[in-house]
């Protein structure tokens, strides 16, 4: 890639890049050091992009290593710590669902490094053998692991007061 992309590649990306840093990071200056630490990571490894997958996913597998890194470090440097806010996703338009859709993400923040990355790639549309090779899995495993989340999901989801037909 050449270097005179990668600002643009940056920019484009710049959704899916706060996204990640959002799914692992509560507080808002850890969030912009992940996003940060993304940028340089990109930086670094933008000389290795070979083209056989798009852009995204490369992005994204580089954010999701970066984010998953850091939040490791910090936990076991800080502690456990409280889930996230949630993610930097359009709201819906009323009171309810905004409620639902906060319900739902203080769900996904019981979830592990890898399963709220799974989650992340599937919300986005991602299919499984392209979550496959961003998260580096078998594309059957990546079905059994969605399958088994959702499963956890909804009962939690449940449990907390949602309504069904969420995950």
């Amino acid at each position: 890639m050449p270097l005179s992309d990668f600002p643009e590649l940056v920019r484009a990306h710049a959704g899916l890049i706060h996204k990640v840093a959002r799914a692992y990071c509560r507080d808002a200056t850890d969030r912009e050091d992940v996003v940060q630490e993304i940028c340089v990571q990109l930086w670094r490894a933008h000389g290795r992009y070979d083209g056989r997958h798009r852009p995204s996913t490369w992005i994204h597998r580089i954010a999701l290593n970066t984010a998953i890194s850091f939040h490791r470090r910090e936990r076991r440097h800080r502690g456990p710590r409280e889930g996230v806010e949630g993610l930097a996703v359009p709201m819906a338009d009323t009171a309810e669902q905004d409620e639902q859709v906060a319900l739902l993400w203080r769900c996904l923040d019981d979830l592990g490094p890898l399963d709220k990355a799974l989650v992340l790639l599937w919300l986005e549309g991602h299919d499984h053998a392209t979550t496959a090779g961003v998260l580096g899995l078998s594309t059957s495993n990546v079905g059994t692991r969605l399958a088994r989340i959702k499963d956890r999901l909804r009962v939690a989801f449940a449990a907390r007061g949602g309504t069904q037909g969420t995950a």
